[in-house]
C-alpha cells in the first residue's frame, strides 16, 4: 500500500472531506446521500429504491461512500456492489421491511445450504463484489420479530431474511455497526476472501433468559451471530455478540473448499446455542485458525466446540486465553463423527480427520458437569495430536455414584454436540479414541460433591497427563479411569481433597501405564484393577504415599 493510498483510506474512514491524490491533481471522493436519491428516512416510507439508486450510482462512478444520515430508513433487499462503502451514521437506522415480498430470491452462481443456486433471503446482499464495506455507529435492524409466528427451523430458515449475506466477495470490511433483531442468520459470509469484521455488535437473541427452556418465550429463528462458510483470510475482532443460535460459527458446504487463515480475537459472546464453534456443517476443511482473548458466557450449548461430521479435515487449530461462565453444555467439545450429510448434489464425502489442536489458558465457572468436556474420535479414526494446557474449570457437580457407570454409545452418525451422549460418567473430561495427547496443568473442581471420576480415557494411546489437580469424593471409583489405554503416563498429580481411590484400570488391551512422581498421601488406595492380570501392565514409580 502506497503512502497516498494510506492517506486516502484514513480520510475516508474518519468522514472528513475525502480526497483522492493523483498525478494530475486533487478532486473529492464521491459521496452519495441516499436522501438525494429520494429516501425519506421516516421509518414509514419504503426507501429501497432510493438506497439502491445511490449504491448503483456510486458503483458506476468508480466507488465512494453511500451514507445514511439521521433517520430511520425502511427497506427491503439492497444489493451492495464493488467499491461501495455503505455508511450508517450514528443516529441512523436501516430498518428491514416486514413484508417478505420485499426480499426476492434470485438466481446465484453459488449453491445455497440446500444446494439450490439461489440467494436465499437477505437484507443486504452482495455477490462477487470487491472492495465493499458496511460501517458507521448506526443500527441495522432486521425486523426479525415480524416472523416470530411464521416458518422457522430447518430447512425453512431460508425463507426468512438474513441481515448480511455476502458470497464470493473479496476485500470486505464490516466495522462498528450494530446488527439487531434478525429473522435468520445475522451475518453469513460464503466463499469470501480477505475480510475484516471489527467492532460489530450483534443484538439478536429472541429468548433472553438462559435459565428458561430454549424456546420458552419465542420460536427459534436460527439467529446465528456470525457465520463463515468456506471463507479465507479473515480477521474477526472486538465484537460483542448476543445471539439466539451459535454466536460465532465456522462452516463448510463444499468438499473442495475450506475455512482457513482465520483469527478471532477480543470478542465477547453469549448464545442460546454454542459460543465459538467449528461445525456442524463440515464438508471441506478447516485449517490454520487461531481463537484467543475471548469471553464466552450464558451459553446453552458448548462454550468452545470443534466438530467434524460431514467429512471435513481439521488441522492446526489454536485456542487460548478464553474465559467461560455459565455454560449449560460442554465447556470444551472436540468431536469426529460421520453423519455424512452432503450440501451439493453428486458430491463425494471426504475422509474426516482432526489433528493438531491446542487449547490452553482456559478458565471457567458455572460449568455444566452433567455433560462435562469431551474429546471423542471414532474407533478406527482417532483424534490426533491434542494439547490441553492450563485449564481451570469449576463445575456445578452434584451427580451421584450411579452415574459413574453410564455406558457411552459411539453415536458416530448422530448430530454432534456436547449433549449427544446425554449425561457422561465423569465431571471433567471424557476422552475416547484419541492418540498423542498432552494434558498439563489442569484443575477440576465442583460446587456440589460429584461422585463420578474427573477424567475418563478409553481406547487411547500415547497420553501424557501431568500436573493435574482434582477435587474428589470419598466414595468415587477414582479420580481417573483408564480403559483399553496404551502408553499412558500420569505424573505430578496431587489431589485437592481426600479420596478413597486414585485410579481404576480396565480393558483387555491396556498396557504400558506409568504412574510416577505423584502425591498420594490423601488417597487410601492408588489403583483398583478390573482383573488381576492388569497389575503387570502398570508401573508405579517414585510416588509419595
Amino acid at each position: 500500500m502506497t503512502f497516498f493510498s494510506i492517506v486516502i483510506k484514513r480520510f475516508w474512514r474518519v468522514r472528513c472531506v475525502p480526497l483522492i491524490i493523483v498525478s494530475h491533481g486533487l478532486f473529492a471522493l464521491p459521496q452519495f446521500d441516499v436522501k438525494d436519491f429520494g429516501a425519506v428516512g421516516n421509518g414509514a416510507n419504503l426507501d429501497t429504491k432510493a438506497i439502491q439508486a445511490a449504491i448503483d450510482s456510486c458503483h458506476r462512478a468508480g466507488g465512494g461512500n453511500v451514507y445514511l444520515a439521521k433517520g430511520t430508513f425502511l427497506s427491503g433487499t439492497i444489493y451492495l456492489k464493488s467499491n461501495v462503502d455503505l455508511f450508517v451514521e450514528k443516529g441512523a437506522t436501516l430498518l428491514g421491511s416486514k413484508d417478505l415480498s420485499h426480499y426476492p430470491s434470485i438466481s446465484s452462481q453459488y449453491p445455497s445450504y440446500t444446494g439450490e443456486y439461489v440467494t436465499n433471503k437477505a437484507f443486504i446482499y452482495a455477490e462477487n463484489a470487491e472492495n465493499i464495506s458496511i460501517e458507521g455507529q448506526g443500527i441495522i435492524n432486521g425486523s426479525g420479530d415480524a416472523w416470530i409466528d411464521g416458518p422457522y427451523g430447518f430447512p425453512s430458515f431460508s425463507l426468512r431474511p438474513r441481515i448480511i449475506h455476502f458470497r464470493g466477495c473479496e476485500n470486505v470490511q464490516i466495522r462498528n455497526v450494530t446488527l439487531k433483531n434478525s429473522a435468520s442468520w445475522v451475518q453469513s459470509y460464503q466463499s469470501c476472501k480477505n475480510m475484516v469484521i471489527d467492532g460489530v455488535t450483534v443484538d439478536s437473541r429472541e429468548n433472553m433468559d438462559i435459565e428458561k427452556p430454549r424456546y420458552a418465550d419465542a420460536p427459534g429463528r436460527n439467529t446465528d451471530g456470525l457465520d463463515l462458510v468456506d471463507c479465507q483470510y479473515v480477521r474477526i475482532s472486538n465484537c460483542w455478540i448476543n445471539s439466539g443460535d451459535d454466536a460465532i460459527c465456522l462452516k463448510s458446504f463444499s468438499p473442495d473448499e475450506a475455512c482457513r487463515y482465520i483469527t478471532i480475537t477480543n470478542c465477547i459472546v453469549s448464545s442460546n446455542a454454542s459460543g465459538i464453534k467449528i461445525g456442524t456443517e463440515t464438508a471441506g476443511a478447516f485449517e490454520d485458525i487461531t481463537i484467543n482473548n475471548c469471553v464466552v458466557y450464558d451459553t446453552r450449548a458448548e462454550g468452545i466446540a470443534i466438530l467434524t461430521t460431514d467429512g471435513a479435515r481439521i488441522e492446526r487449530i489454536n485456542i487460548s486465553n478464553i474465559t467461560l461462565r455459565n455454560i449449560k453444555g460442554g465447556a470444551i467439545v472436540v468431536r469426529l463423527g460421520n453423519r455424512n450429510r452432503t450440501y451439493r448434489d453428486g458430491e463425494t464425502i471426504n475422509t474426516p480427520s482432526v489433528k493438531g489442536i491446542i487449547i490452553e489458558n482456559i478458565q471457567g465457572k458455572q460449568i455444566s458437569s452433567e455433560y462435562a468436556c469431551s474429546i471423542v474420535g471414532m474407533k478406527n479414526n482417532p483424534i490426533e495430536n491434542v494439547t490441553i494446557r492450563n485449564i481451570i474449570l469449576h463445575t456445578d457437580g452434584g451427580e451421584s455414584l450411579e452415574h459413574a457407570g453410564i455406558n457411552v454409545p459411539e453415536a458416530d452418525s448422530n448430530y454432534p454436540s456436547g449433549r449427544m451422549y446425554g449425561k457422561l460418567p465423569c465431571f471433567g473430561f471424557y476422552l475416547r479414541h484419541v492418540k498423542n495427547m498432552v494434558m498439563d496443568n489442569v484443575h477440576l473442581t465442583f460446587e456440589k460433591e460429584d461422585q463420578r471420576p474427573a477424567i475418563i480415557a478409553e481406547n487411547v494411546q500415547y497420553m501424557n497427563f501431568s500436573n493435574i489437580r482434582i477435587q474428589g469424593a470419598m466414595n468415587s471409583p477414582g479420580f481417573f479411569r483408564l480403559n483399553n489405554a496404551q502408553k499412558v503416563t500420569i505424573r505430578h498429580f496431587k489431589p485437592l481433597s481426600p479420596a478413597d481411590k486414585f485410579l481404576w484400570v480396565g480393558g483387555e488391551t491396556t498396557s504400558e501405564i506409568d504412574i510416577m512422581d505423584n502425591d498420594f498421601r490423601q488417597v487410601n488406595e492408588i489403583i483398583r484393577f478390573e482383573t488381576d492380570d492388569l497389575r503387570t501392565k502398570v508401573k508405579i514409580i517414585n510416588n509419595l504415599e
